[in-house]
């Protein structure tokens, strides 16, 4: 079951925790985040593309760990069989928000606040996972350019939103 839709928020926040810049838009998924959930659901073993750009057959019993969100500074449209970031400025842990139903609709969040010291141009952001040894690129979107300031954050919040 893949998500009817997915919504994405990407807020700045200066070094004192201001919010500087908001940005909001439809989100979507990667090859590699169709073949997670065919791998899982079919209980099938599915090929993917690393971070890295290689082939790698994953069993769907493989454990998933390090789950990160990521931002980068390319501005190179999105493609379904996008692997990695253009050009990527950092990463941090993902966490995963509680199930919500609210009517026909069921929703959870995946987020992280990216630091960034020597501060930098944000244009796009995804979300990864490592299954078992190897890194995958699940979700990349562009967004609108955003100066993140010396000792600012990024926060990227992924809104995944299932209908019955």
């Amino acid at each position: 079951m893949l998500p009817r839709k997915i919504m994405l928020e990407v807020v700045v926040r200066d070094r004192r925790g201001r919010v500087i810049a908001r940005r909001r838009k439809r989100a979507g998924y990667l090859k590699n985040f169709t073949a997670v959930v065919r791998g899982q659901c079919a209980a099938s073993s599915e090929t993917m593309i690393t971070i890295g750009g290689a082939s790698y057959g994953i069993a769907y019993s493989a454990s998933i760990s390090n789950q990160r969100i990521r931002v980068g500074s390319s501005s190179t449209a999105v493609d379904p069989d996008n692997y990695c970031l253009g050009s990527e400025l950092g990463f941090t842990s993902a966490a995963f928000g509680t199930l919500v139903k609210s009517g026909q609709n069921t929703q959870f969040t995946i987020s992280g606040s990216v630091s960034l010291a020597g501060g930098g141009t944000v244009r796009e952001v995804g979300f990864s996972i490592q299954k078992p040894t190897y890194e995958f690129l699940l979700l990349r979107d562009v967004v609108p350019e955003v100066v993140v300031p010396v000792g600012g954050t990024c926060t990227v919040t992924y809104t995944l939103i299932f209908t019955a």
